[in-house]
């Protein structure tokens, strides 16, 4: 084999690789799409009976988007597929419906839905033993989605408690809970809107620490491992340089 062939066959894997690395990137960036997709519209307060549908409709999509940026395995595709099913069945008939409880199962349908997508990212990202900016991404798909299951846990406790879930008003909606879970996580803390209830408050705190261990932990080591790559990378290209034997003069 000549020497333009060998370089053709070790240039291929690695332009391969290049594109599947790219490919991978922009899967994730469609699932941070959705969710900013999907945050803005529940952030935005809507109302009406349609919204519950709507949210679940993008939350499926969030969920599979998901599952295509993991190259999960067919089983996880298959129980994806009936979960997000169900989800629009149990919306569609909420929908239509007069439930009095409608708004907790809602709620509840919204964490299942939302919370499988981190576990997926999760488990793909460890699977490949690699951080670039693909690990980067699915750590900041994972953020986000952490944000959303909180705030429709306080949803459902909110639903399901007798008394109002914040101490400031008596009534509260998915924009509030979205707000008060974001607040939380990033620990800001502005202190407008506080659970009024021991359950509330409980999950409230398990947020801000989780919050705030998973920037310092998560995200400092994918940052760390990123720097660390490009001078290893150079390390070995200088070495290889000072390693390699002259040409002998013709």
């Amino acid at each position: 084999m000549s020497k333009s062939e060998e370089a053709g066959t070790e240039k291929g894997p690695r332009q391969e690789s290049r594109v599947e690395q790219r490919m991978a990137v922009a899967r994730f960036g469609i699932v941070l799409l959705l969710l900013l997709v999907t945050y803005v519209f529940l952030a935005s307060g809507p109302t009406g009976r349609w919204v519950p549908f709507v949210a679940v409709v993008l939350q499926g999509a969030t969920l599979l988007a998901a599952l295509a940026a993991s190259a999960a395995s067919p089983r996880l595709w298959r129980i994806a597929v009936i979960v997000v099913a169900i989800g629009l069945v149990s919306a569609t008939g909420v929908w239509l419906s007069d439930i009095p409880e409608s708004d907790g199962i809602l709620f509840v349908l919204s964490m299942l839905l939302v919370g499988a997508s981190p576990v997926v990212i999760a488990s793909a990202l460890v699977r490949r033993q690699v951080v670039d900016v693909h690990t980067v991404m699915g750590a900041l798909c994972i953020y986000v989605l952490l944000g959303m299951l909180w705030a429709f846990a306080y949803g459902a406790i909110g639903a399901f408690e007798s008394g109002p879930f914040f101490a400031e008003q008596a009534t509260a909606n998915v924009a509030d809970y979205l707000y008060f879970s974001f607040v939380t996580l990033t620990t800001v803390g502005y202190g407008d809107l506080t659970a009024s209830q021991g359950l509330g408050r409980a999950i409230a705190v398990v947020e801000a620490l989780f919050g705030q261990l998973y920037l310092v932990t998560v995200v400092a080591l994918v940052v760390s491992r990123m720097a660390v790559i490009p001078r290893r990378r150079n390390g070995q290209a200088a070495s290889d340089d000072d390693t390699a034997t002259p040409e002998p003069p013709s």
